[in-house]
């Protein structure tokens, strides 16, 4: 097999050394992989999308040749020195079969739920694998429920509920959302017809910031940088079980103001979840 694409990790040589290893020798992409670089933390969000757009175009490509990956995790999404997605580690990539299924192999926890109820695995099996590495990495493997063996995971699975398709960090877009979850839909016929198409999605979503986020004792600070402007809200835990959020703007010459249709008091706990995605996911959909 041979598949050769700037989104997929070259492969230069393959044998066997003299005491029987077998090797494959790929080429160097000295900043690794998602995983290593970023450690099951969430990436951000223009960032991300970007890397989820590249693997789409490798599995075009690859796709369109009838081959499926079968392991899209993370750990096989390389970065190159131009920050830039490849794919990798096509060592359980197989050709299709005439009814268009392969064999179903992979990391367990990004299976879909048709090859969990012993299908074999398809081009939207792979669109799923994609889709729940896209999750992970916008939310962080925080995010992903516990799971306490493989029955409890086969049943979240096949009842849509690995990963909470609901909870995503408060700054992502809905349209974002939407569109990973599709890929992640249960049932296969309800996802995007090809990676091409969920590129394409993706490529129709406008982001004018990333939030970064810190917590220091109390109060949860997220932070982001709009053109010239430096913005700044701060959620606050006060007694009593209620929050307020302040927000405030830095323009280039250093002035500081509040704004004010940003700034709540005395929320309580729903109506702070409530009010921080609505602020959050304004500034990255619209600037402002």
């Amino acid at each position: 097999m041979e598949l050769r694409h700037e989104h997929i990790v070259r492969v230069e040589d393959a044998g066997r050394l003299n005491d029987g290893t077998l090797y494959v020798a790929m080429e160097y992409l000295r900043h690794g992989s998602v995983e290593q670089v970023y450690r099951s933390a969430p990436i951000q969000l223009t960032k991300c999308i970007g890397l989820v757009k590249d693997v789409c175009w490798a599995l075009e490509y690859a796709h369109a040749r009838e081959f499926i990956h079968r392991d899209i995790k993370p750990g096989n999404v390389l970065i190159d020195g131009n920050n830039r997605g490849k794919l990798s580690d096509f060592g359980l990539a197989t050709k299709l079969s005439v009814d268009g299924t392969a064999s179903p192999f992979g990391y367990r926890t990004h299976l879909a739920p048709e090859v969990v109820q012993g299908g074999g695995m398809t081009k939207l099996s792979d669109q799923y694998a994609l889709g729940l590495t896209a999750y992970r990495m916008i939310n962080g493997d925080a995010f992903l429920p516990e799971v306490t063996d493989s029955g409890e995971l086969i049943d979240m699975i096949l009842a849509g509920t690995y990963p909470n398709r609901g909870r995503y960090r408060p700054y992502v877009p809905a349209k974002v959302q939407r569109i990973v979850n599709r890929c992640m839909d249960v049932d296969p016929s309800k996802r995007f017809d090809s990676a091409s198409e969920f590129r394409q999605a993706l490529e129709g979503v406008l982001l004018h910031c990333d939030w970064t986020l810190r917590q220091k004792g109390s109060v949860v600070r997220y932070r982001a940088r709009i053109g010239t402007a430096k913005y700044k809200v701060n959620i606050t835990s006060m007694v009593g079980g209620r929050f307020s959020i302040e927000t405030t703007k830095q323009i280039a010459d250093g002035d500081v103001r509040r704004v004010k249709k940003d700034c709540f008091a005395t929320l309580t706990l729903a109506e702070m979840k409530k009010a921080i995605r609505r602020v959050l996911q304004r500034y990255v959909a619209n600037g402002s």
